[in-house]
């Protein structure tokens, strides 16, 4: 269960490097009507901040959890609560994850979606840049990097509690009877 663990935590991390957020939008020349279509896309760390600290957390709770395998013999109390903890911080970065995208502006919200005709908005921002925290229309926009990354960490969460519910299973004492 613990290689598991350790490699969802793997996989976890090797996600976060994946796109999580896309902008595409589609050019017409002026005179040719010529059309070119654009993409740009983040990662996790280049998005928003809640998805960088969910990583973070996820990361954190599988490395953790794992290492609690190694001192098992030496501390089993303190073990245990440690993969009640490492737990809850799993949970808390699968949290993370889906309240920063609830927070991204919807595409019906005003100011979800829009289109700027200057080249260049204020700040050097140029259009089709990628603000982090600034995102839009989760809808259209979050891309398949984060909802891997939802499945994964949910995953992460229910074997680590399916791990403890065993451990206690086994080391519950039969009452007599």
């Amino acid at each position: 269960m613990e290689r598991s663990i350790g490699a969802l935590g793997v996989l976890l991390l090797a996600d976060s490097f994946l796109p999580w957020y896309r902008l595409s939008w589609t050019v017409s020349r002026y005179g040719s009507g010529q059309q070119t279509h654009h993409v740009n896309t983040a990662t996790a760390w280049h998005s928003t901040s809640g998805w960088s600290l969910a990583v973070l957390l996820g990361v954190v709770a599988a490395i953790g959890y794992v290492t609690c395998g190694v001192y098992a013999d030496r501390w089993p109390t303190l073990s245990a609560r440690l993969r009640w903890l490492f737990l809850l911080t799993g949970t808390t970065g699968l949290l993370v994850a889906t309240v920063s995208w609830l927070a991204i502006p919807s595409v019906d919200a005003p100011g979800g979606y829009g289109f700027v005709a200057a080249e260049e908005i204020a700040g050097g921002v140029r259009f089709g840049d990628i603000v982090r925290d600034h995102l839009s229309a989760r809808e259209v926009n979050v891309a398949w990097g984060f909802y891997l990354a939802v499945c994964i960490m949910t995953a992460l969460v229910l074997l680590m509690l399916l791990d403890i519910v065993r451990r206690a299973d086994r080391h519950a004492v039969p009452s007599p009877g």
